[in-house]
């Protein structure tokens, strides 16, 4: 996380806050991730390898996925198990399974057997007594895709690279997974013959567990933001996953129970669409709307804990958080002025007049303050009758030129009881400057004006300077 007040003058800051608690859920859905396609993949394969006749026709369904497919699963989840405490075995995991796809996929196109042409289908066969089922061609693609993806998440290469292979795969996957509606609904599907359900499934969930598995890199960076964004993100990513496989799903099925024609299947399709993408947006602004009330009652808030309730300028707590960063980001060479001023002869004013009274100089005060400064310069009260002014990208004559409007304001300004004036103190400060020392200096220059009759401006450094190195002169 970053704050405008602890970066350097100069310092390129991203500007991104992650939400820890949903940065831990994610890595974590990755790690559940990996263990289940570990767990489904040794299935697959300790039911291949026991030859048992009750699992045959399961295993033989377009469900299941073939035995290719979880040998590749199982490669697949050890190296995303294994990244976190070895990453090297990890990529060379995650290449293997690359080559071992893309081998497969050769395999195909070529109509090479890489397996067969070293006689490791006839051993498997005859080990086993069951044929070493090769995963389809899409599945090959997909597992090649998830191998280059895990390599290049653990080396921490290009991230567009790994997304570029991320959505690819997810692709395939939700491309099969739609195909899955009209089987549900009673048709047929020949995608499910080129990837069947589970590993379809077993490719989408390796996909987005291996971008969870580094949350603040890359497009996921989103996700875990702790923004509007985020939150938006975090709440439309499964349904948008789920939409194509429900619609295609309740259209075939009403296709089916209706005979409605194509055509009107088709408008239906439209309009379902539409009417959830108009939903989706109707939720999204639902949030921002939410977002920025509750931004807007935190900026109040944050304002009142910052504000002054007596004067309506800025507090003790806004000045010191404020004023550090305007040193900070100030450019260099350039100034930063620096006004300390008191009210002169307050507590006799109080005394005479009472509080209440003394509550309605304040309040002047702070308005005949912000009267003689732009609207950028900070006004704060700094503790009782003691008020700051800082005046950015500004010299000394810049400065003496406010101080006298001030002094001038408060002499012509029609006080009911008692004229009341004010003494100031002046100091320049460059960029970076430690704001301690420069109100040091600023506190010196006041009590030296104090020192020289009150109602005046006077700089740091002035006559005064060898009285108050041996400590100021308190002065009411």
């Amino acid at each position: 996380m970053t704050d405008a007040a602890s970066r350097k003058p100069g310092m390129v800051a991203e500007d991104i806050r992650y939400n820890a608690s949903v940065v831990r859920g994610f890595i974590a859905f990755s790690r559940v991730i990996g263990k289940l396609v570990l767990l489904a993949s040794l299935a697959v394969l300790v039911g291949w390898g026991s030859n048992l006749q009750g699992l045959q026709p399961v295993l033989d369904s377009s469900l299941i996925m073939r035995v290719g497919a979880a040998v590749a699963g199982l490669i697949a989840a050890a190296a995303m198990l294994l990244a976190p405490r070895a990453p090297r075995t990890s990529i060379v995991l995650s290449l293997l399974l690359a080559v071992f796809g893309g081998a497969e996929l050769v395999g195909y196109v070529s109509g090479w057997n890489g397996l067969g042409a070293h006689g490791l289908d006839r051993w498997l066969l005859v080990a086993t007594g069951r044929p070493f089922n090769h995963m389809t061609p899409v599945a090959a693609l997909g597992f090649a895709l998830i191998g280059a993806l895990g390599a290049g998440v653990v080396a921490r290469c290009s991230a567009w690279l790994r997304e570029v292979c991320a959505f690819a795969v997810i692709a395939i996957a939700m491309g099969s997974a739609a195909s899955y509606g009209p089987v549900l609904a009673g048709g047929e599907s020949d995608l499910l013959a080129q990837l069947p359900v589970m590993t379809a499934l077993t490719l989408l969930l390796l996909a987005l567990a291996w971008l969870s598995s580094e949350p603040t890199r890359g497009l996921t960076r989103i996700a875990v933001a702790d923004s509007v964004g985020g939150a938006v993100a975090r709440r439309l990513i499964l349904p948008a996953l789920l939409l194509p496989v429900l619609l295609t799903f309740l259209l075939t099925l009403m296709q089916s129970w209706w005979r409605l024609s194509p055509a009107l299947t088709l408008a239906m399709a439209s309009v379902a669409t539409g009417g959830t993408v108009a939903t989706m947006i109707v939720w999204v602004a639902f949030l921002l709307d939410r977002s920025e009330r509750q931004r807007r009652t935190v900026l109040a808030l944050r304002e009142d804990a910052h504000t002054d309730g007596l004067t309506g300028l800025v507090n003790r707590r806004g000045f010191d958080e404020t004023f550090a960063v305007l040193l900070a980001e100030a450019i260099p060479g350039t100034t930063v002025a620096v006004l300390m001023l008191d009210l002169d002869h307050f507590k006799r004013f109080n005394d005479s007049f009472g509080h209440q009274a003394g509550d309605e100089v304040l309040r002047a005060t702070g308005r005949l303050l912000r009267g003689e400064v732009r609207p950028r310069d900070l006004v704060a009260r700094y503790g009782g009758e003691e008020f700051v002014i800082v005046l950015p990208d500004s010299d000394a004559e810049r400065a003496e030129r406010v101080a006298q409007r001030i002094l001038v304001a408060f002499r012509q300004h029609a006080w009911p009881l008692r004229p009341v004036t004010v003494s100031i103190g002046a100091t320049i400060a460059a960029a970076g400057e430690a704001g301690e020392v420069v109100l040091h200096r600023a506190d010196q220059a006041l009590y030296c004006s104090k020192q020289q009759g009150r109602d005046r401006l006077m700089f740091d450094g002035g006559p005064c300077q060898g009285v108050l190195a041996a400590g100021p002169v308190l002065l009411p």
